[in-house]
């Protein structure tokens, strides 16, 4: 709908053309701050369009098409059912009328959400466009790092434990070896003992030196028996720990490179959808700004 307005046909362009170019009329508007309105106050609607004033009147009827038309246009392109060049030509016509009526300020912020429209439907096609695959390999990378962390952390408290039980074993070994020396020690100095008493021909000074002996022997023994039975004990701990350990690695199921990238595809395809599903309601919110409530339909 097109009406001719002497009082403000200085500002409109030589032009009539039904395609409206968004850059020369971004550049033919004028600045023009406004206060930014409070919702409900009804001031911006009495400042630019007064009671009475038909033009006024006519100018929010505009703007009221421009904004359901844009709803409509919106739908069709997100459905399939049209393009934006097609959007842009027919909300430019509006435009067009909104400045005759209402004066460049609110022509030009019409033209804004225009751009911003067209704008979002770049980046609308562009991630429809675009695949999951470089995120999908950053997700497997990481996942296989985090694997390859857990096997190697497994690994280690594996060897840690074998070294304990290496360390042990020597200890038991070599207690067991010191035991059987005082064992042959004990037994031989009371064969001495058995002989110095049956003979009486040893000295009473060498009776006391053998019994001296053997009862440092005999205590030394009980102290390596203990010392054995502590070393016997840890060694049954560590050998359980080692084979709790190893039975865990050997039923931890891993997952193969071919499951991590179909789990980091899936995560990486719920995250498109995710975002392609908030720009297409941030699109839509364009058409449902309240023209009188907003400033940039002021400047």
């Amino acid at each position: 709908m097109t009406v001719a307005a002497p009082e403000v046909s200085a500002t409109i362009s030589a032009s009539a053309a039904p395609v409206v170019n968004l850059t020369p009329a971004r550049d033919e508007l004028i600045f023009v701050p406004r206060p930014v309105i409070e919702r409900g106050s009804g001031s911006a609607s009495a400042e630019f369009f007064p009671a009475g004033d038909t033009m006024g009147e006519l100018a929010r009827q505009v703007v009221q098409q421009f904004f359901a038309s844009m709803r409509s246009c919106i739908d069709l392109i997100l459905s399939g059912s049209s393009s934006f060049e097609f959007a842009r030509m027919f909300l430019g016509n509006l435009v067009e009328n909104i400045n005759l009526a209402g004066g460049p300020s609110p022509a030009r912020a019409c033209l804004l959400l225009v751009e911003q429209l067209g704008n979002d439907l770049k980046e609308l096609k562009s991630l429809e466009d675009a695949g999951s695959f470089h995120e999908a390999q950053a997700t497997l990378t990481r996942l296989i790092a985090a694997q390859e962390q857990e096997r190697k952390e497994m690994e280690g408290q594996i060897a840690e434990e074998t070294c304990h039980l290496q360390h042990f074993q020597a200890d038991r070994q070599k207690l067991i070896g010191d035991s059987r020396e005082c064992e042959l020690i004990m037994q031989s100095t009371e064969q001495i003992l058995i002989s110095a008493r049956a003979t009486l021909a040893k000295t009473e000074a060498l009776i006391a030196i053998n019994e001296q002996k053997f009862a440092n022997t005999k205590k030394r023994l009980e102290e390596l028996e203990a010392a054995k039975t502590r070393v016997e004990e840890n060694l049954s701990s560590h050998s359980s720990r080692l084979e709790s350990l190893q039975a865990q690695l050997a039923i931890k199921e891993f997952l193969s490179e071919e499951e991590l990238r179909a789990r980091a595809l899936m995560e990486a395809e719920k995250a498109r959808q995710h975002e392609m599903h908030r720009l297409r309601e941030q699109i839509r919110s364009l058409a449902n700004q309240d023209y009188y409530l907003s400033p940039l339909l002021f400047f």
